[in-house]
């Protein structure tokens, strides 16, 4: 761990109705950029929206800058600084690239990004911001609802499966682009399915399987991403 912790989640159990999907799942995030891995139904993406409070937890604490979280709601979350981009990519379709950016920044807590920030760090949008949201790529879509985020100023972000139906290319400069918004200094915990597209962006990675946390430490130290493609196989 780095010295500066910014999110902790203790113990965190939640799930879908009476059937738990996270149990006893505990992580901590410093000032760096943490993965967590596992087969499809691990429970990677439950721990995201019980992070940002989509999903409420049913036990467990989750604190953010040491400020206990608790019931408090989505949008609170955000206004303490906790960013999500979901998995799926939801941009207002029928707004342009830039009104997309404008409605996030208007309830955006005080920090250092604006619209302009968001241009440079991804210049395909300044390219397309009078283009309807709609007819964008999905590249171009997932830089859009990133970008989006970054508008409300996360102190963390939290970002689900980024690559997903994406040409390894695009993958490619999502991730060297994330590298970059982490330099700014935001911390993040992304959720991913290819080790082997993330091992030299990530500080560290959690493992979960069948909804606990199994593994943890750096890719090096779990033995490598093969040794996580081994656990994928094992798990699946």
């Amino acid at each position: 761990m780095t010295a500066t912790e910014v999110l902790r989640a203790d113990a965190l159990t939640t799930g879908y109705l009476h059937a738990p999907v996270l149990r006893d799942v505990t992580i901590a995030v410093g000032d760096e950029i943490v993965a967590v891995l596992g087969a499809n139904g691990a429970g990677k993406t439950t721990l995201l929206r019980a992070l940002s409070g989509d999903l409420r937890a049913w036990s467990g604490s989750i604190t953010l800058d040491g400020r206990g979280l608790g019931r408090m709601s989505t949008w609170d979350r955000a206004r303490a600084g906790m960013a999500h981009v979901p998995e799926g990519r939801h941009a207002f379709a029928a707004m342009t690239v830039a009104d997309n950016l404008e409605v996030a920044g208007l309830v955006a807590r005080r920090g250092r990004f604006g619209r302009d920030d968001v241009y440079g760090f991804f210049p395909r949008l300044a390219e397309r911001r009078s283009q309807l949201a709609g007819s964008l790529s999905g590249g171009e879509q997932q830089m859009l609802v990133i970008g989006r985020a970054l508008m409300g100023n996360p102190r963390l972000l939290l970002v689900d499966e980024m690559s997903a139906g994406l040409a390894p290319v695009t993958a490619r400069l999502l991730v060297d682009t994330l590298r970059e918004i982490h330099a700014a200094g935001v911390a993040m915990l992304l959720v991913e399915q290819s080790p082997h597209l993330i091992e030299d962006a990530v500080d560290r990675v959690y493992v979960l399987e069948r909804g606990t946390v199994t593994t943890e430490g750096t890719i090096d130290d779990i033995g490598g991403v093969t040794r996580l493609a081994e656990i994928y196989l094992a798990a699946g």
